[in-house]
């Protein structure tokens, strides 16, 4: 009867090993007589399965037996030779009790085991998806709060360009293309009448979004400074003084300056009074339809501010100047390059001058607000599902005698 549940104990131990994890048996033993009730009951049968795996018969029967007494003092259980004859001599059945109770309190000691086991385990998980909760709202808040402030700052951005109806009431046959990249741009149009002269830009900053941004206000305030404060409209002085201007406001001037930012442009005058209009860009064209010719008048190699021109020289640059006279079949169009450069097609290459050209040339006669959505169709089609690779910026202004 004793070997029968000691084999009991032993398979029970041997189903419990596949669950469990290695455990530090020396620590156990060390520790065994601190402990008392389920807690040593529970070290007992640790230990008992760690010999009873290394097959180690000395140590797993001191262990059993130290486990059979705990039993025995725990849940009041006799195990004794004396005990079980006198129960078999008394009842024959009584060993169909023992050996199912015997074997219940294994189980019953397995199966606490195992569930302050899973119970620690869901609550590690528990606290895990907490934190991971929490970490996700506050990444939430903060992506809200930074989306919300760089909203308001398009608003700002939006304030300083001048609405297209108003350029439409001096410039009736125009159209802009503007669309942003992120929420705000690195680019920007600017538009100021000065007597009888028109003169209007497109500008295309460092950078995009945040960054370029900060660089349109720059540029804005400058022109306003120099056109409408000053009373200048050359384009190439304009360009100059813008030159010097972005030097001295982003500290390029110094000797020891690292800032690289500045600004590409195209900019004309138009003279409604003489009929002619004047150019000049740094580093972006001009893009001139008269009649069936299209001309591309070319900027100078120069970026307004940047670090490709040193303070020694920078102030005395001089942008070139080119000088026109128009009539009714004269349209201008100007552009920053992220229309040029917006990946796609069949080949994902850039859309490319050449093919900006060709359309300008084949939609001439169009009115410009039909162009314009020539335009847009032609790069969205191009584009597919490919990303804005930058702002894009496209101005375009039929001229007329009648201005």
């Amino acid at each position: 009867m004793k070997k029968f549940i000691f084999s009991i104990i032993v398979l029970t131990l041997s189903v419990s090993y596949a669950i469990c994890q290695e455990y530090d048996i020396k620590s156990l033993e060390y520790g065994l007589d601190s402990l008392s009730g389920n807690s040593k009951i529970e070290s007992l049968l640790k230990i008992s399965e760690h010999y009873q795996k290394n097959q180690d018969t000395a140590k797993l029967n001191i262990y059993l037996q130290q486990l059979v007494k705990e039993f025995k003092k725990q849940y009041n259980v006799d195990f004794s030779q004396k005990n079980l004859s006198k129960v078999t001599a008394n009842n024959s059945n009584s060993i169909l009790i023992i050996i199912p109770t015997v074997l219940l309190i294994v189980v019953l000691i397995w199966l606490f085991v195992l569930f302050k086991k899973i119970k620690k385990q869901n609550i590690t998980v528990f606290e895990q998806n907490l934190q991971i909760e929490f970490q996700s709202n506050e990444i939430l808040r903060i992506k809200s709060q930074i989306s919300d402030s760089i909203s308001y700052a398009r608003k700002i951005q939006d304030s300083i360009l001048v609405p297209e109806e108003e350029i439409k009431r001096y410039l009736p046959e125009m159209f802009i293309y503007y669309q942003p990249r992120e929420i705000v741009s690195g680019d920007f149009y600017w538009f100021s009448k000065v007597e009888f002269k028109y003169v209007i830009a497109a500008i295309d900053c460092t950078g995009h979004g945040v960054p370029g941004a900060f660089l349109s206000m720059i540029g804005n305030t400058l022109l306003n400074e120099i056109v409408n404060d000053r009373g200048i409209t050359k384009p190439d002085e304009i360009l100059t003084l813008l030159h010097i201007g972005v030097l001295k406001a982003l500290k390029q001037n110094r000797e020891d300056a690292i800032n690289e930012d500045g600004m590409d442009l195209s900019l004309c005058t138009i003279d409604v009074r003489q009929k002619r209009f004047q150019f000049a860009g740094a580093k972006n064209h001009l893009y001139v339809i008269q009649g069936d010719q299209l001309k591309v008048l070319k900027a100078n190699f120069l970026s307004i501010g940047g670090r490709p021109l040193r303070p020694e020289v920078d102030e005395n640059v001089k942008f070139t100047a080119y000088d026109f006279m128009y009539d009714d079949k004269t349209s201008i169009y100007m552009l920053s390059d992220g229309y040029l450069d917006q990946f796609g097609g069949l080949e994902d290459t850039k859309f490319n001058a050449n093919r900006f050209k060709q359309m300008l040339l084949e939609n001439r006669n169009l009115p410009m607000n039909e162009q314009k959505v020539i335009l847009q169709n032609a790069l969205e089609e191009w584009k597919g599902d490919k990303k804005q690779v930058d702002d894009i910026l496209v101005l375009g202004v039929k001229l007329s005698e009648k201005l």
